[in-house]
């Protein structure tokens, strides 16, 4: 009996196939408009499919899950965790949470307005990889609030984010500018700068920290994210490749670039370098070297280089970045520690070891800002009797702090001196408006229309700290101690009383002249 010859059918000769299954047409309306251009014949480089695709994440699901569940657990290793930098995934966690759903967005958003089949394809597959992440992120916080001794922060940050005084320039980098305007800005913001530039440090690096910190969870969730990040790269690299050759596109391109840099750069460098040189109780290399590497050198050297024969160049701010990276996660950390009941999370300040070994990585820390630390441990701010607050530095020395409305941080970073000269206020729509550098004025002088909202001090000008906290819902199980402590320790711990007595009330500083007094 004569039987047909067996056709042997590669993954790729698949992907060829259901290519051609794609809209032939000359004009096609998306759901999001796009000033851009793209080229129709653009190719997608992993030429996924969706079975070839579910059977690689279903075996990384696999392992990530059967260590996390079996293993992990048997070796209790969310117990083992370093309590600093525990405390800090709280953080990290929620916030990158954040960051994958806003992700989730952009890819789909692209997957409409492009016209090459292949390239929707790889946009696909990356709608479902942020689908994935953000449960990913869900999880790493659930498996620390049952293990990690200290739960609160985890089980409920959710709730207290919109009056998380960081929540807002998060949000800001990760989601207004990931999730509005042109589709290509969007793929500039979440492709070509935040996962090409800043997950390298952000999840790869971070990983080393963690695992000196005694932290194994957080590696095997983070290098299984990055394992579909090389895939979210090249979808960026093809998003340029495919707008690069028609010359009306260069002129929104690298404009479009420096900004998505400028924005992604003043969250996640002061943010994470905090992370890595404050919280990692074992520190390993300096913030300000592993972002040369990474973000400076890799990035804006070497993967932007790529693009070089295009007409793209390097960001126009990279240069005020670098000097950024230096202080900047500094400032961070200070201006989270003078405003710690909102910031849902217990967390100290530098003991001897950590000055010392800051020092000796950032000469000239201690005269910079060292000392600043040296004066709160010295005035008992960690405890609840002297009925004080950090903020009092500010109060007494009028210090005014503003918070940009382009990028969302406060104007203090990278230092109090670059705060006090280059914060600008402008007054446009019957409002003031402070930005921190000449970079976010450009942006807002270009589209004063997309910066409307509420910064945390106008949302919450007149109302008393504790307020906040309990309207917020940050506080413990008892209905009273706060969620958010000045110091790592079991005892002495504030309560909505002690915060209290403080006296101490947000104001909105463009219209009072400082953001924050006693009463």
């Amino acid at each position: 009996m004569l039987s047909a010859p067996t056709a042997k059918v590669t993954p790729q000769g698949v992907h060829q196939w259901l290519s051609e299954f794609g809209w032939d047409v000359d004009s096609r309306r998306a759901k999001y408009p796009t000033k851009y251009k793209f080229n129709k014949n653009t190719k997608e480089q992993f030429k996924l499919i969706v079975r070839e695709y579910s059977r690689m994440e279903e075996e990384k699901d696999s392992r990530q899950f059967g260590s996390l569940l079996d293993s992990l657990a048997r070796l209790s290793a969310g117990s083992r965790v370093e309590p600093r930098w525990a405390e800090v995934m709280k953080l990290v966690s929620n916030f990158l949470e954040v960051g994958e759903y806003g992700a989730m967005g952009t890819s789909a958003a692209l997957w409409d307005a492009v016209e090459s089949p292949e390239q929707r394809n790889g946009y696909l597959a990356q709608v479902e990889d942020e689908v994935r992440h953000v449960t990913q992120c869900g999880y790493l916080a659930n498996y620390f609030a049952t293990q990690y001794q200290d739960p609160a922060g985890f089980t409920d940050f959710r709730k207290f984010r919109f009056a998380h005084p960081f929540f807002g320039p998060d949000r800001n980098c990760v989601l207004d500018h990931a999730l509005s305007g042109d589709p290509v800005q969007m793929s500039v913001n979440l492709q070509l700068v935040a996962e090409a530039a800043f997950t390298n440090p952000l999840i790869v690096a971070m990983c080393e920290v963690a695992a000196a910190n005694g932290d194994e969870v957080t590696p095997t969730i983070f290098l299984s994210i990055e394992s579909d990040e090389l895939r979210h790269m090249a979808n960026g690299y093809q998003t340029i490749v495919s707008v690069v050759d028609d010359p009306d596109n260069m002129q929104y391109l690298q404009t479009d670039i420096d900004n998505a840099f400028w924005i992604n750069h003043k969250f996640i460098t002061p943010f994470v370098g905090a992370a890595f040189d404050y919280f990692a109780k074992h520190k390993a290399t300096p913030w300000a070297k592993t972002w040369d590497k990474w973000v400076y050198e890799d990035w804006g050297g070497i993967w932007l280089g790529r693009l070089s024969r295009f007409g793209v160049q390097s960001p126009a701010p990279l240069a005020d970045a670098k000097r950024d990276a230096y202080w900047a996660h500094h400032y961070a950390y200070a201006s989270a520690w003078a405003l710690w009941p909102l910031v849902g999370v217990r967390f100290e300040l530098p003991d001897a070891r950590d000055s010392e070994w800051l020092e000796n990585n950032y000469p000239g820390w201690y005269d910079e800002i060292g000392n600043i630390f040296e004066h709160w441990r010295e005035d008992g701010y960690e405890d609840p009797a002297n009925h004080a607050l950090p903020v009092d530095l500010f109060i007494n020395g009028k210090i005014p702090v503003y918070i940009c409305r382009v990028c969302q941080m406060p104007t203090i970073m990278p230092t109090f001196y670059d705060g006090l000269t280059n914060v600008r206020i402008l007054e446009y729509g019957g409002r003031k408006h402070a930005l921190c550098s000449e970079w976010c004025e450009r942006m807002y002088l270009k589209e004063p229309e997309r910066y409307t909202g509420q910064n945390f001090f106008e949302l919450f000008d007149g109302w008393e700290m504790s307020e906040i906290v309990r309207a917020s819902g940050m506080v413990r199980s008892d209905g009273k101690t706060l969620t958010s402590q000045p110091h790592l320790r079991s005892e002495r711990l504030w309560t909505l009383d002690d915060l209290q007595q403080c006296g101490v009330v947000i104001r909105d500083p463009l219209k009072h002249g400082q953001f924050v007094e006693r009463v």
